[in-house]
């Protein structure tokens, strides 16, 4: 377990420590959130969030249709291959 450890500043601000942000792959900008689990704070970058909430939503709207994770992640390589495909032209 690392431990990295920063000081609160009288406006409640923190600076997010260099290991920390290389590890989030944090840059200028990024939003972070703040998570409560098990009694801790868990710090992550936003946007892993949001793709967590779709994939959520993507897979209850899949289970409501009868689809399986097979048929999905057959979609998903389709999907891939055809993006690989386009960037080569």
């Amino acid at each position: 377990m690392n431990m990295e450890v920063s000081r609160v500043t009288s406006k409640g601000q923190i600076t997010i420590p260099k290991a920390v942000r290389e590890r989030l792959n944090l840059t200028e900008g990024d939003k972070v959130a703040f998570i409560e689990k098990d009694g801790n704070i868990v710090i992550t970058k936003s946007s892993i969030i949001a793709l967590r909430d779709f994939f959520d939503s993507i897979s209850k709207e899949a289970q409501d249709r009868g689809i399986t994770e097979e048929e999905l992640l057959n979609d998903l390589e389709q999907v891939r291959e055809e993006l690989w495909n386009e960037q080569k032209k």
